[in-house]
């Protein structure tokens, strides 16, 4: 069974100049941090890449392979079926949207072994959840600025009301900060997705060291 406790969305747009070490391109400063957060205990990597192509994703894909296949950090491509085919011996985890591939035409393309994972952002989306899907991203929960065609936040009532009428893992993203970690896992997560709370400082190992302790303060609280 997954674990998706602690679940770190990012790709190269998402890196800033205080993360890259001498001459270290994007790209290899993201190698470089998801590796380092894999070493340390992180669940779920999702490899978000807006501004690469088909080709320098699956690149990178199997970089980010390399990187974690000692731990047991999973790994995620976001929305792009094409990329995951071709990389499906290496990913464990698509992400869909709703609009983006249906679910069970995904699953038939890559096969039984990678998990799909689909976006909620409503609950009104609940009914069409295919049974296929393996758990549910759910939100944005707070405002976020990390992606800028992000639906209107659902708040934690939103999202209590979502888990309280899936039997699905559920995974909450948008807005997610330390001192909000708490109070969703007493709510029933099953995991936080984050993009800025580990990228936001020069030391985003800190951060997710941080991130993680309060995670588990809150998963005693449940």
């Amino acid at each position: 069974m997954s674990n998706y406790d602690t679940y770190f969305i990012a790709g190269p747009e998402n890196i800033l100049p205080n993360h890259q070490a001498h001459k270290e391109s994007k790209t290899q400063s993201l190698v470089n941090i998801v590796k380092k957060l894999a070493q340390n205990g992180l669940d779920v990597f999702q490899l978000r890449a807006k501004t690469l192509n088909n080709n320098e994703t699956i690149k990178l894909i199997f970089e980010l392979h390399n990187a974690i296949k000692n731990t047991s950090t999973s790994l995620c491509i976001n929305d792009n079926v094409q990329v995951a085919y071709k990389a499906k011996k290496v990913i464990d985890i698509l992400h869909l949207g709703q609009s983006d591939m249906h679910p069970e035409e995904a699953q038939a393309l890559l096969g039984d072994s990678i998990k799909i994972g689909l976006s909620i952002t409503n609950i009104k989306q609940l009914n069409t959840i295919p049974k296929c899907v393996s758990y549910i991203g759910v939100g944005p929960i707070y405002a976020t600025n990390s992606k800028n065609d992000a639906s209107l936040p659902i708040g934690e009532e939103g999202l209590k009301n979502i888990i309280l009428k899936v039997n699905l893992p559920v995974v909450a993203i948008g807005g997610i900060e330390t001192n909000n970690l708490k109070s969703l896992f007493t709510l029933g997560v099953s995991g936080v997705a984050v993009i800025s709370n580990i990228l936001n400082s020069n030391d985003p190992l800190q951060n997710f060291i941080k991130f993680k302790e309060e995670i588990n303060k809150g998963k005693e609280r449940k």
